[in-house]
């Protein structure tokens, strides 16, 4: 009992030691705790996500459903919309947006209709293999190099995306950008993180999620003036060649830099930084070397880090494996419950914007709540309020109000648990594994997206959401070993 009683209710005392051994940041005494600086490089990593977000979500105004009706059939006989004839010479679709979309351009229908799901799973596999992959990249080539290179890839094969000659072809370029898009998601929010002081993480990471709710509202205008696919992607892809260059300007993170042993290319950065901020340079190079030393920080004695050395010690490998199950399930009930929002009616361009708007205050919600009840209370509590809001969707399906009202909590408790759970991992996990920490419980949130639809599609209609209530409440349980973390400075080595 009393076991139960310290994972439930942790001992407070050793949180306060803990913070205190760590109580003054050397970055929040050379550059401050939030100024100009900051501010820009916030903006420029957070821009990067309008990318991702597009990325994401055009699949709804490329494989929209469609009516289609056969035109040209060998012989003389009555044909029925939305039926497939072995021998139909010739289709005619009806398209509701766009004038072509991948359905009618690579006849996605009969037989050919389950390639309409796979053009959004490549994606999806690619972010799953992206996230795992640059996790690793940003830890051991940097932050900056990171996501300089995830996003040049990603416009890249943007770019060329619209020019697809075949749906293979597009397939291919969906998994790259797919790749690129898991890596930029994750360095942005590590870049982020780890250049803001304590006291302005909760506001950070509310702010970093603003842009996807502006990228999928401005997917629907894109697509209600373009006239077909192809030029709906390009619109969005040459917007990205923008944010590019905003991304050439980001500097290295001086957290990653020092906890490299990198020490005179951190005392670069952070005199420019403290320059920007109109704030002394003067003592800058004695407190990184001395804080340097205090961490035992050589980069001759640098080891590089892998993703076995999240599970090196006990504390690392239960805060792993708690983050990755609440990630994992996150992701799969965030899509999931995502496909019972109808209250917009049958209008896709208003759905689009209706669905990424309500993330705007969803995001500033999570701002209140991480800084008023912490990261292990507010995680805790969101999962458990979804599981309940699951469980009473189960009697009131059939009453179409109260339905979406409980849709809507759902769905907004859900998106602001990945708002809370950015700062959490940012604290768990130090400097040289924390951009893996993140590519590994992404990578769960990822599965997560891509078995969403099979759990959302299950009979009868009550077992979805019996489901999704279930993992929710094992999600919440999950974060329930995690210590508290508000508050603290981030760690810079692996002890």
């Amino acid at each position: 009992m009393k076991n139960i009683f310290n994972i439930i209710c942790p001992n407070k005392q050793k949180h306060k030691d803990e913070t205190s051994t760590d109580s003054e940041d050397y970055l929040a005494k050379t550059i401050g705790t939030f100024g100009l600086w900051q501010a820009a490089v916030c903006v420029a990593a957070s821009l990067t996500r309008f990318i991702v977000m597009w990325n994401m979500t055009a699949i709804l105004f490329l494989t929209p459903d469609t009516e289609f009706e056969c035109i040209e059939v060998k012989g003389i006989r009555n044909v029925t919309d939305n039926t497939c004839y072995d021998d139909c010479i010739k289709y005619e679709y009806n398209n509701q947006g766009l004038q072509t979309t991948l359905i009618s351009d690579y006849s996605l229908i009969c037989d050919r209709q389950w390639l309409a799901g796979l053009a959004q799973s490549v994606l999806m596999l690619g972010l799953l293999v992206g996230t795992f992959l640059f996790g690793w990249i940003s830890d051991r080539f940097g932050r900056r190099n990171s996501i300089v290179a995830s996003v040049l890839v990603n416009v890249i094969f943007m770019l060329a995306t619209p020019f697809s000659p075949n749906f293979w072809i597009f397939s291919i370029f969906r998994f790259i950008t797919g790749i690129a898009s898991g890596g930029t998601l994750i360095t942005c929010i590590v870049i982020i993180m780890e250049i803001i002081s304590k006291n302005h993480r909760e506001a950070a990471s509310s702010v970093l999620v603003q842009p996807d709710a502006l990228a999928q509202a401005s997917l629907a205008i894109f697509a209600y003036y373009s006239p077909n696919w192809n030029v709906y992607v390009l619109v969005y892809s040459i917007a990205s060649i923008f944010i590019l260059i905003i991304v050439l300007f980001i500097p290295e993170s001086p957290r990653w830099l020092i906890s490299r042993g990198r020490i005179d290319e951190a005392i670069q950065v952070i005199t420019k930084a403290a320059q920007r901020n109109k704030l002394s340079t003067e003592n800058i190079e004695a407190i990184i070397k001395n804080s340097a030393e205090e961490l035992r920080i050589n980069k001759k004695e640098v080891v590089n880090t892998t993703y076995l050395d999240l599970f090196k010690t006990k504390e690392l490998a239960i805060n792993t494996t708690c983050i990755f199950i609440a990630w994992t399930i996150s992701g799969t009930c965030f899509f999931g419950i995502n496909q019972y929002m109808t209250f917009v009616g049958s209008n896709l361009y208003v759905a689009v914007v209706v669905l990424g708007l309500i993330q705007m205050p969803v995001g500033l919600g999570s701002w209140i709540i991480n800084k008023y009840l912490g990261r292990r209370i507010a995680s805790v509590g969101i999962l458990g309020l979804g599981g309940i809001v699951m469980v009473l969707l189960l009697f009131t399906e059939e009453y179409y109000w109260p339905a979406t009202i409980l849709g809507i909590i759902g769905f907004s408790a859900v998106s602001s648990i990945f708002t809370i759970t950015y700062i959490y991992a940012s604290e768990l996990f130090p400097t040289p594994l924390r951009n893996m920490a993140f590519g590994l419980t992404s990578t769960g949130a990822k599965f997560g997206a891509m078995v969403a639809p099979f759990i959302a599609n299950l009979k009868p209609q009550w077992v979805p959401s019996v489901v999704f209530a279930g993992m929710l409440f094992v999600g919440a349980l999950s974060c329930l070993p995690l210590p508290e973390t508000k508050g603290r400075n981030l760690k810079d080595t692996v002890s």
